[in-house]
């Protein structure tokens, strides 16, 4: 019976993980917000490492990580480096494509507390009352990263970040005179 019980257990886990080896590795997760500001007011916002910092959600979960600038302040090849021994742990962003009051590509590269590479873009369209800003991220799971995903709705978690990073470019795009 014991081994009945055995054989029974690993057939189900080895079931269990063949399932999560033959899902799609592929990932993507996006929010948008309708912000009364024109592209033009928005785009320094995305476009520059350090004022992307003033409205991500990710500093206000460590306020004490530590932040590294480095290249050019915006655009192309602008980077922020972090290191956290919290929430955000340690990682690297670099803008890889920029369209002036387009849209911003940003190459994220984790490193802590697991390595993971993922694509994140920001884009700016006019809309009638404003700008729609969409933020997305799109990357490929690791056989780990699937198999966090059955236990965690990544969706939900990120997908809630997003919203809350969102809001807080629409509280400093709207502020003062260049919101409309």
């Amino acid at each position: 019976m014991l081994k009945i019980i055995l054989l029974a257990s690993v057939v189900i886990i080895a079931g269990f993980l063949v399932t999560i080896a033959l899902q799609s590795p592929e990932m993507f997760i996006s929010r948008e917000l309708l912000i009364r500001a024109s592209p033009e007011v928005l785009f320094p916002y995305i476009n520059n490492s350090k004022k992307t910092n003033e409205w991500m959600p990710w500093s206000e979960s460590d306020p004490q990580a530590k932040m590294i600038y480095s290249g050019p302040d915006e655009g192309l090849g602008s980077i922020s480096n972090w290191d956290s021994t919290g929430k955000m742990g340690t990682g690297r962003a670099e803008v890889v494509a920029s369209e002036p009051n387009r849209s911003v590509q940003t190459q994220l590269t984790y490193t802590k507390p697991m390595e993971m590479s993922q694509l994140a873009e920001v884009s700016l369209t006019p809309a009638e009352q404003g700008t729609l800003v969409r933020w997305s991220v799109s990357g490929k799971n690791t056989f780990m990263g699937r198999l966090f995903c059955v236990f965690v709705n990544m969706d939900k978690m990120v997908g809630a970040e997003f919203e809350k990073g969102l809001k807080n470019l629409k509280t400093l795009a709207e502020k003062g005179p260049q919101g409309l």
